[in-house]
């Protein structure tokens, strides 16, 4: 799985877990629900609706050295 895709499954999940629609996040993110769409999609791809998407998810979207064990970022980052 690319990255880009890496980033879709989890936007999605976490639409899933808060029961989000598209339509809800897209009025939460001040875009369209239209973009939504499309960059859940794969179809865009515009950081700046990126951004405004996974904020109103409560995410961020961070870049790490390929092959950085997450799970240990994740666990340093609550100590």
């Amino acid at each position: 799985m690319d990255m880009n895709e890496r980033v879709r499954k989890t936007a999605r999940q976490t639409m899933a877990q808060g029961s989000y629609t598209q339509e809800a996040l897209a009025k939460a993110a001040g875009i369209k629900q239209a973009t939504v769409s499309r960059l859940l999609t794969g179809r865009m791809g515009q950081p700046g609706a990126w951004e405004k998407l996974l904020d109103a998810l409560g995410l961020e979207l961070v870049a790490v050295p390929k092959g950085t064990d997450l799970s240990k970022l994740t666990e340093q980052e609550g100590r």
